[in-house]
């Protein structure tokens, strides 16, 4: 039983090496280990059962890549069986003709006291 060009083990030892794999994260919880020390631990010992079962030698790289590809297909399932929230936002209504008015006589105001300051100073 060949491996793939892109690494992943057979068809026939997926769902073999997802329920081992979880029997080893299991198994090294109950042994005391925590973190990524137990996630190695399972790795290691899912890797060696498929080995034994395919008859070939089964890297901790193929498990590992079986075991990302399987929780990103889990997240898009996940992903797309909920709807995205999407926040309601009131219409933004068009400013009043005072607010314009307003802020023009400011804009305009700022501009003629920053020229008659310049004309100020040079005056004095």
């Amino acid at each position: 039983m060949p491996t793939s060009p892109h690494g992943s083990p057979d068809r026939g030892l997926k769902p073999f090496i997802l329920a081992i794999h979880r029997e080893a994260l299991e198994t090294a919880a109950a042994k005391g280990l925590t973190g990524t020390l137990a996630q190695v631990a399972a790795l290691q010992d899912t890797a060696s059962l498929a080995s034994a079962k395919a008859g070939r030698l089964v890297t901790e790289e193929e498990v590992m890549r079986l075991l990302l590809r399987e929780r990103r297909a889990r997240k898009i399932h996940e992903a797309m069986g909920t709807a995205p929230v999407v926040p309601v936002r009131k219409p933004v209504a068009a400013p009043s003709r005072f607010r314009l008015g307003r802020w023009r006589t400011v804009a305009m105001g700022m501009a003629l006291s920053a020229s008659a300051g310049l004309a100020g100073k040079a005056r004095l």
